[in-house]
C-alpha cells in the first residue's frame, strides 16, 4: 500500500504521520510562490517545466494558469487522482524514466523538487537524480536541513516518511557526486517557505545545472 494515501494528505496531523490536514488548492499561496520560482530562476515563456513530486498538482495548475507549460509526476495515485480537472492531462504517476518522456521535447528546461528528496532513501535518491540529470537542464531543489540526526525546524519531524536529515554541505556534495553543477545554494529565498525563515539554516535552496562551472 502506498504510504502517500488519503490519510497522509487529509488526516496527517491528526494521525501523526505528516504535516497535512485537508491538503487543498490555495491559489493565494501557490500562485505567488510559483511567480517567485519564475523570477528567481529566470524562467521564460516557452520553457518546459516539471514538478517532480507534484502531489495533487497545485503548482502545476498555478504555472499553467500563469501561461507556462508545466507537467507533474508523483508516486501517489491518490494525490494524482485528486488533481483539478484542468490539468489531468499534465500529470502522470511516476514509474521510472518513461514517465519523463515527451514527444514534443527531449528535456525539461526546469525541474522542481520542493520538499520531496528528504522522503527518499539515499541510495534510491542517487538513482533518481541520475535519471533526472538526463531529463532536465536545471533542477531546483528545496529541502529541509538537519544536523546531528535532527531537523533544524522541529515541525519537520512530524512527517514519518522523512528519512534524510543532512546539512546543506552534504546536499551540495551529493548533487556534485551525481554530476550536477551548483549555480546557487542558499538557506533563504524570500517568497518561498517564508513561514520558516526564522530558522536561519532550516531549509536549503539549490539550483543545479547540467553544464556550468560550480559556484558555491
Amino acid at each position: 500500500m502506498n504510504k502517500y494515501n488519503k490519510d497522509y494528505f487529509e488526516k496527517g496531523e491528526e494521525l501523526g504521520i505528516s504535516g497535512y490536514t485537508n491538503y487543498r488548492w490555495m491559489p493565494g499561496l501557490t500562485i505567488p510562490m510559483c511567480e517567485r520560482f519564475i523570477s528567481y530562476l529566470g524562467i521564460k515563456k516557452g520553457d518546459n517545466l516539471l514538478d517532480y513530486g507534484c502531489a495533487k498538482g497545485y503548482s502545476v495548475d498555478a504555472f499553467n494558469r500563469l501561461g507556462y507549460n508545466c507537467f507533474g509526476v508523483d508516486i501517489s495515485e491518490y494525490a494524482i487522482s485528486k488533481c483539478n480537472d484542468s490539468i489531468k492531462d499534465k500529470l502522470k504517476i511516476y514509474k521510472g524514466s518513461k514517465s519523463l518522456q515527451h514527444d514534443e521535447f527531449k528535456k525539461f528546461d526546469y525541474t522542481f523538487a520542493k520538499d520531496v528528496f528528504e522522503h527518499i532513501e539515499k541510495d534510491e535518491l542517487k538513482i533518481l537524480c541520475k535519471i533526472l540529470y538526463n531529463y532536465t537542464n536545471t533542477l531546483f531543489v528545496v529541502v529541509p536541513l538537519g544536523e546531528n540526526g535532527k531537523y533544524i525546524v522541529p515541525e519537520y519531524e512530524g512527517d514519518i516518511t522523512h528519512v534524510i536529515r543532512e546539512n546543506k554541505e552534504w546536499w551540495e556534495s551529493f548533487f556534485i557526486g551525481v554530476g550536477f553543477k551548483i549555480r546557487k545554494s542558499e538557506y533563504i529565498v524570500k517568497g518561498i517557505k517564508d513561514n520558516w525563515s526564522q530558522y536561519e539554516k532550516g531549509n536549503g535552496f539549490l539550483v543545479l545545472d547540467t553544464s556550468l562551472t560550480n559556484v558555491i
